[in-house]
């Protein structure tokens, strides 16, 4: 049985793989949290609202990847009660030509079927060499 919870972060991560990153929100509260758990001195905080979050997270790491962008794949996704507890990989290129193949696991809490607060945490490392290039 899908959960509700999981049904939003599938049209979240749809909209994102698409390239819609506006229209991912559309399944968050206005002011959703969004932390990267890690030691980058830009992208290792708490942002909050769409237009911190894609202007001073995403778009930071975005930019670092070639024309082709990046692709997430869901493998498993534990949800209800508001919580959900995603593990999900991506696939990518950075404009250098490092092969960019992360894992993660986000944290996230709903306010009823929107999104309010998500903690993610992934190979720090990686990260780093993707935004050094």
């Amino acid at each position: 049985m899908t959960t509700t919870e999981e049904q939003v972060y599938q049209a979240f991560s749809a909209a994102i793989n698409s390239g819609d990153l506006v229209g991912a929100f559309e399944h968050a509260t206005e002011d959703m949290k969004f932390r990267v758990v890690g030691s980058h001195p830009e992208i290792c905080r708490e942002f909050q609202g769409m237009n911190d979050i894609l202007q001073n997270c995403w778009m930071k790491v975005f930019e670092h990847f070639d024309e082709n962008g990046v692709q997430t794949t869901v493998n498993r996704i534990v949800a209800g009660d508001g919580v959900a507890f995603v593990h999900f990989s991506s696939q990518a290129t950075g404009r250098s030509g490092l092969a960019y193949h992360n894992e993660y696991v986000h944290m996230l809490q709903f306010e009823g079927d929107k999104i309010s607060s998500i903690t993610e945490f992934l190979n720090m490392d990686l990260l780093n060499q993707l935004l050094d290039q």
